[in-house]
């Protein structure tokens, strides 16, 4: 699927998936996380070392500062955070990018990725949310009638 230069693939499941955690786990788990897949990263791909970690923990950084202006247990807030997040997440790597490599170029068509991207992974944030959430309670209820059926 094509729009504007955009792809399915340009989603930001990460950036979801990191919202989730840090509305459900908490702060500590949520920075291992990204710390961690960035780090797994930065191992298996050839690029720039610490430029994926890096730009996962400023994802993390971009949760934790957007939860505290708008309510990440609310969808719309939901969608905000992660759509600035995403946001940040792109800026910083045509930043880093652009230190480490001196002749890449700004282009519109990078612009309109960043923005569909953005907007598309927002939009699509609280459904998902409310999928991870709605796994784990079946994942829990499946554990507690277990464990009773033993007893």
């Amino acid at each position: 699927m094509n729009f504007l230069g955009s792809n399915l693939g340009d989603l930001d499941l990460v950036a979801i998936l990191t919202a989730y955690l840090f509305l459900f786990y908490g702060q500590t788990s949520t920075a291992v996380f990204a710390f961690g897949q960035g780090l797994l990263i930065d191992l298996f791909s050839g690029g720039v070392h610490g430029l994926f970690t890096f730009l996962y923990l400023s994802a993390y950084g971009g949760i934790c500062g957007g939860a505290r202006f708008f309510n990440l247990q609310h969808p719309k807030g939901q969608m905000i955070i992660v759509s600035l997040t995403v946001l940040l997440k792109k800026l910083m790597f045509f930043i880093m990018v652009t230190i480490f490599y001196q002749n890449v170029r700004f282009s519109t068509g990078f612009l309109w990725v960043t923005l569909t991207s953005a907007i598309g992974t927002g939009l699509i944030a609280p459904v998902l949310i409310y999928l991870f959430n709605f796994l784990r309670m079946n994942s829990l209820e499946d554990t507690v009638s277990a464990s009773t059926e033993r007893l």
